[in-house]
């Protein structure tokens, strides 16, 4: 263990120490690269079965992860909310592939058909409300921002929680900017008829620290140029699915 450390340490100074430069990555940047989603695990999850690929170790439903890295985070963790956006996403038939996403003035001029909200394109695609959420996870704000996109059922928990970014009043009387305040986010367990899933809960947990503030300043100005690979919602599972996979909340 004593010779590992040393070793460690070795390396750290040699690395310190070198004369590196960045040539060759300079077009690592804000608009090159893409933000990771958080998703919340459901039954039909690929990276919650051990037979698949995808697995990811210890991840059951109820749990979140994250997208790019197969990070678990278990089934509680704590958000900071940097930006709220509400797109529509169009999927090909019974979500059978991604085609795009657009703007709900947008979704509603492509939208020829709108019955019990289900709303279809001319060429007969789904268009899906989303309400996503660009966040930092709390303890890991260095590592930049997270998406956490709703939608079907979890859209209801969605608008409860904009209501209390929008109303929150902080203890000098004054309203609360929706980055200043830090949620803890738990899986809350549903059931109706024979389906059962998890949605996000939302509770009031503080505010941020100065630190945490200089963090939030920074990425919020870089969020306009990180471009969002919605494709990564797409749910692979859907056609045969009875049901709910992460990408349903």
């Amino acid at each position: 263990m004593q010779r590992s450390r040393k070793m460690a340490k070795s390396q750290m100074d040699f690395i310190n120490e070198a004369e590196d430069t960045l040539e060759g990555f300079e077009d690592i940047n804000a608009q090159t690269m893409a933000i990771p989603f958080l998703k919340l695990a459901q039954d039909l999850t690929p990276q919650t079965k051990k037979t698949k690929d995808s697995y990811i170790e210890g991840l059951d439903p109820g749990m979140f992860f994250n997208s790019a890295t197969n990070e678990n985070f278990g089934d509680r963790l704590q958000f900071i909310i940097l930006k709220f956006e509400r797109v529509y996403i169009e999927w090909q038939p019974n979500r059978g592939g991604f085609v795009g996403y657009h703007s709900p003035a947008n979704a509603e001029r492509l939208a020829v058909e709108k019955e019990f909200g289900k709303w279809k394109t001319e060429e007969g695609n789904d268009l899906q409300e989303y309400y996503t959420y660009y966040g930092l996870i709390v303890g890991r704000e260095q590592e930049g921002p997270v998406i956490l996109s709703l939608t079907s059922s979890a859209i209801k928990t969605a608008k409860q929680l904009n209501r209390l970014m929008a109303t929150h009043i902080m203890d000098n009387g004054q309203r609360a900017r929706p980055y200043y305040l830090v949620w803890d986010v738990e899986a809350e367990h549903k059931e109706k008829n024979e389906n059962d899933w998890f949605v996000p809960k939302f509770k009031f947990a503080g505010y941020i620290n100065e630190m945490q503030y200089e963090i939030v300043a920074e990425d919020r100005k870089a969020l306009p140029d990180k471009p969002v690979d919605y494709a990564q919602l797409e749910d692979r599972t859907a056609q045969t699915a009875t049901k709910p996979t992460e990408e349903d909340f």
